[in-house]
């Protein structure tokens, strides 16, 4: 038998509680992530594409392979030569050879990363005999309005973000 007096809480009550919740939510939420977290996050992810990319053409095509980067740009090359232009590659999905940072509004430390048949990363490669393999981690800062890390480790050439 239902009285009219009883207590709890109406359908129409528990939904304007739920509206009021998500509405709460969503401003918190965008208001925590700004626009440049994600574009720094996006353009190191591509940056870090780049440099997987020289390592597994290296590991196909059984030659060096490599990225630098001076200045305010960088590019892939093969070979040991990397700043010889016809050494110097087109990466996928990109017009020119050099990627230009002042574009994406980036710096970047300057660098230059060679990657052996095996995916070996190297401070320097001239042959087989004459090289200078990774002795610790490389680590790249990417800065913009913030700035992020990638970290090359040395005999793997993983390559990751801290």
């Amino acid at each position: 038998m239902l009285t009219r007096n009883q207590r709890g809480f109406t359908l129409i009550e528990i939904v304007v509680v739920l509206v009021l919740i998500g509405i709460i939510a969503t401003t918190v939420f965008t208001r925590s992530i700004t626009t440049d977290q994600i574009n720094i996050g996006a353009q190191t992810e591509k940056i870090k594409s780049h440099i997987r990319y020289a390592q597994s053409m290296a590991m196909k095509r059984s030659d060096i392979w490599g990225i630098k980067c001076a200045s305010n740009e960088y590019w892939l090359f093969s070979g040991a030569d990397p700043d010889n232009g016809p050494n110097q590659e087109i990466q996928p999905g990109e017009n020119t050879v050099k990627i230009s940072l002042d574009e994406l509004n980036l710096t970047m430390d300057n660098f230059t990363v060679f990657f052996d048949r095996y995916g070996k990363p190297y401070n320097a490669y001239s042959d087989e005999s004459s090289n200078n393999p990774l002795s610790s981690d490389l680590t790249i800062t990417v800065s913009g309005p913030q700035s992020r890390d990638l970290i090359i480790t040395p005999e793997t050439g993983l390559i990751r973000t801290p």
